[in-house]
């Protein structure tokens, strides 16, 4: 796709490019200035051989429109879509930050709260946008951008449906998402459900706490047979760091069933703070996979007991024998040792 900085970089007289943002399959992303109301934009303009497809046209000016009803903290907003210069093009919110996917490739680690607060945050943009009837179909880390303040914001809304506008023709004709964190029932090419972005979260999750995908193969039929058919690896087994109960939390995300998973974004981010509650060192590790010192000194005390009290209660049976102590003051001493 041309580069548009040179050759009309103002769209619609109005937004001005000033420079390249992302490149995508699809579409280039630009940051422009909105000369009418004088603030930075992300401007996102289509292929032209889709713009020009007269279906799809329709399709993306519903989708724009449709958008532009989120509004919320955790969401990129849609300020403005149109055609220009054969040319599609939706006017987004600027966001200064980077792409979560970037964020997680850097050298220094993500830690365990700010993943739990990224993952959060996540969740509450999408049961916002899933009460607003919405599903967001392609939820991926490169979709997501942490600003300076780590506030985590969803965007690309703009390739989303609302739920009352899927057809029962598309149901079967669309394959949503992307390969490495598509849902099954996507790749089975049926209707996304909230239950579509919360297993894509789950992948998300698991990348975030392993450092690695629940799947990954070079082509992307493979892919979506594994999401599929096959069973990821748990991912304590990667992590044995972790806790179980986070575990079980990021692997019920990735049920194949999704009536399995958690029924809401709400649901799902309650589950994460209750595991973030648990205790965690100033180096990561959760202080609940750690051994107790103080347990382990008890156990090895208590292993100790028995020994001892065989060493006492022979003392006292030679003490008897010579007639040092009465008998019954040996029963009375050789019960109450029994007895600890």
């Amino acid at each position: 796709m041309d580069d548009l900085t040179s050759s009309f970089p103002i769209i619609n007289n109005r937004y001005l490019i000033t420079s390249t943002i992302a490149t995508g399959g699809m579409a280039v992303v630009y940051k422009a200035q909105d000369l009418t109301l004088e603030r930075p934009v992300a401007l996102k303009i289509l292929k032209k051989e889709l713009s020009n497809d007269q279906a799809f046209k329709n399709r993306f000016r519903q989708e724009a429109r449709s958008s532009a009803q989120l509004i919320h903290p955790n969401i990129v907003t849609t300020f403005d879509f149109g055609y220009d210069r054969e040319r599609l093009y939706i006017v987004m919110e600027y966001v200064d930050g980077i792409e979560l996917k970037e964020l997680m490739k850097k050298d220094e680690q993500i830690s365990y709260s700010e993943a739990f607060d990224y993952l959060r945050q996540a969740c509450a943009g999408l049961a916002y946008a899933h009460q607003m009837g919405f599903v967001h179909c392609d939820i991926k880390p490169q979709n997501m951008l942490i600003t300076a303040n780590k506030t985590l914001k969803i965007t690309d809304f703009g390739i989303s449906r609302a739920l009352n506008t899927i057809s029962r023709e598309e149901q079967h004709s669309v394959v949503w998402g992307s390969p490495l964190y598509i849902s099954p029932e996507q790749s089975y090419g049926k209707a996304p459900s909230p239950a579509t972005d919360i297993y894509s979260l789950g992948v998300i999750a698991y990348e975030l706490f392993s450092g690695q995908l629940p799947f990954y193969a070079q082509d992307a039929a493979e892919l979506a047979r594994m999401h599929r058919m096959e069973t990821p690896r748990p991912l304590i087994e990667i992590n044995p760091q972790i806790p179980s109960q986070l575990n079980e939390v990021v692997m019920r995300c990735l049920d194949k069933d999704p009536a399995k998973r958690y029924s809401s974004a709400s649901e799902l981010e309650k589950a994460l703070s209750d595991v973030a509650l648990l205790p965690i060192r100033e180096d990561g590790l959760f202080i609940e996979n750690l051994p107790n010192i103080e347990e382990e000194g008890d156990k090895k005390l208590d292993e100790t007991k028995p020994e001892l009290k065989t060493i006492l209660l022979a003392l006292l049976a030679l003490i008897l024998v010579g007639g040092l102590i009465p008998f019954w003051l040996y029963v009375i001493l050789s019960l109450n040792l029994t007895n600890r």
